[in-house]
């Protein structure tokens, strides 16, 4: 179980109502080895494009 997966897990099995969860992560395949930021760039995981998806969800 990856962590998104435990905390909406953990969040379904509270007494939390209303809250969204938006889970983020790498796409399951290769990923090339690289600097941590352009390994989120490559993958869309940097602040710019999260805090777009954030915006719009």
């Amino acid at each position: 179980m990856d962590f998104g997966s435990a905390v909406i897990e953990a969040m379904n099995n509270s007494d939390l109502e209303n809250i969204k969860v938006k889970t983020f992560g790498y796409d399951d395949c290769f990923v090339v080895h690289g600097q941590v930021e352009e390994l989120e760039e490559l993958n869309g995981l940097n602040v710019k494009n999260i805090i777009n998806i954030l915006k719009y969800t």
